[in-house]
């Protein structure tokens, strides 16, 4: 969440001092943001038909992918890194 006011205005809220999260949340006035459930948990029930259950379904495909992507190239068998066993394919 990037802040809208005070000293750290335009930072985000993660990457201000411990002190200053820590005395922001104490204040009444200031509330965090629900966090998102996460993707494998907003499709619980999900029964092929909204497109809100699509967009997370597509996003819960995606995410899969680059996990995948990134174990190819761990293991050497990408075509993306150049020492990749099917590198320039």
């Amino acid at each position: 969440m990037e802040l809208r006011f005070g000293k750290y205005k335009g930072q985000r809220f993660d990457n201000t001092p411990k002190w200053y999260q820590e005395w922001l949340l104490k204040q009444d006035w200031f509330k965090m943001p629900k966090q998102q459930k996460p993707l494998h948990k907003q499709l619980n029930g999900w029964d092929g038909q909204s497109r809100k259950g699509q967009a997370v379904y597509d996003a819960i495909f995606e995410q899969e992918k680059s996990e995948l992507q990134k174990h190819d190239c761990i293991i050497g068998i990408c075509s993306c890194c150049e020492g990749g066993m099917y590198y320039g394919n």
